[in-house]
């Protein structure tokens, strides 16, 4: 499939999911129900192994009438059993004060990626190990941080053996180019990635493919909070990585819409992660450690964005503070707690003005 076809094939599938006819895929409604059956479908297309409840695609939340929805791609050789999963939500806020939330990047996006994904590695067959396709509900409030989120009880209420789970990599708002036209493209078709510095895989995300539209830069965890569903898997020490542009100013708005987003892009992100995916499948398994960081490549992407984004910024003091990270960079002096709490602000600025 040609690059544009599949830009296009995205296209069509945020177009659908961010649609009025499902007014926003709030769990447990009319909407949710028909943007599960349209994944659900896509899967089935896609002849993915069910690995749901009971032999389907679905993990049911009873309590909320949402479900997950799992399928797999078999393994082969000695790490057969074990696996990765890729997961992005398909779930968004549905109708607040009269008004459809359409959601095209928050999640639709991730969703559209996720399939791409899921199709380039359908036609492999010398994966090492099992990689599950799932995609989530229940992400959004006010399910999120509860037992109703999808990852979450999914994680509580497993359809395999979490033991033989290896690493989770997650795709939440990626959809858009970050700040205006004028920016540098290298700035606009970024892609923050968390979790690295905590799994040992900073290696293995700089060296997956970052052809076309997309540049993928390593953050800290903690710089970026963890807001989507990785966190579930995080929680119980579960190697991840986190793939995500942050907010932009149409974040849980009406004006979510499918025109705003740079499908080439996510083009470019898919296979960045199908790279990466086919790279951990045959590499040994990561191991988690809860206090790791990369200080180092922390302070490179804040500069690298920020010395562009902070003009943008209303406050000068943002320059200020992003001049005196980028000497921190060039001298390798340690950073100190205040630094730190510095890295923090920066990314906040960032966002902000890149928003």
């Amino acid at each position: 499939m040609q690059m544009n076809d599949r830009a296009e094939l995205m296209a069509r599938r945020v177009e659908y999911l961010a649609s009025d006819e499902l007014t926003g895929r709030a769990p447990g409604t009319e909407g949710g129900r028909l943007a599960r059956e349209y994944v659900r479908a896509a899967f089935s297309d896609l002849a993915l192994e069910p690995l749901g409840d009971n032999g389907t695609y679905e993990h049911a939340i009873e309590a909320i009438g949402g479900a997950n929805l799992l399928g797999s791609i078999p393994g082969h050789g000695p790490n057969a059993d074990k696996y990765l999963l890729i997961g992005a939500h398909y779930d968004h806020l549905g109708v607040n004060f009269g008004e459809v939330h359409p959601g095209a990047d928050d999640n639709a996006s991730g969703v559209a990626v996720l399939l791409d994904v899921a199709r380039q590695l359908t036609e492999r067959d010398d994966l090492g190990r099992t990689v599950i396709i799932c995609s989530f509900d229940a992400e959004e409030p006010p399910y999120f941080y509860t037992d109703d989120m999808g990852s979450w009880h999914w994680v509580d209420r497993p359809t395999i053996d979490l033991n033989r789970l290896d690493a989770m990599v997650c795709v939440d708002l990626i959809g858009h180019a970050l700040g205006p036209a004028t920016l540098p493209e290298k700035v606009r078709q970024t892609v923050f990635v968390t979790g690295a510095e905590r799994s040992g895989l900073g290696g293995v995300v700089d060296g997956a493919s970052q052809q076309g539209q997309v540049v993928a830069r390593r953050i800290d965890t903690g710089i970026i909070e963890s807001s989507s569903d990785h966190y579930a898997f995080e929680r119980v020490g579960i190697p991840y990585l986190f793939y995500t542009a942050r907010r932009d100013r149409h974040y849980h708005t009406p004006q979510d819409t499918p025109e705003k987003l740079d499908y080439l892009k996510m083009v470019g992100l898919a296979d960045h992660l199908t790279d990466l995916l086919c790279t951990l499948a045959d590499g040994p398994a990561p191991v988690y450690h809860e206090q790791g960081t990369d200080e180092t490549a922390s302070l490179k992407t804040l500069v690298e964005v920020g010395r562009h984004a902070g003009p943008l910024h209303r406050d000068s003091r943002v320059m200020v503070l992003i001049e005196k990270l980028e000497r921190k960079l060039e001298s390798g002096t340690p950073l100190t707690g205040t630094d730190r709490g510095g890295m923090k602000a920066a990314m906040v600025a960032i966002e902000n003005a890149l928003a």
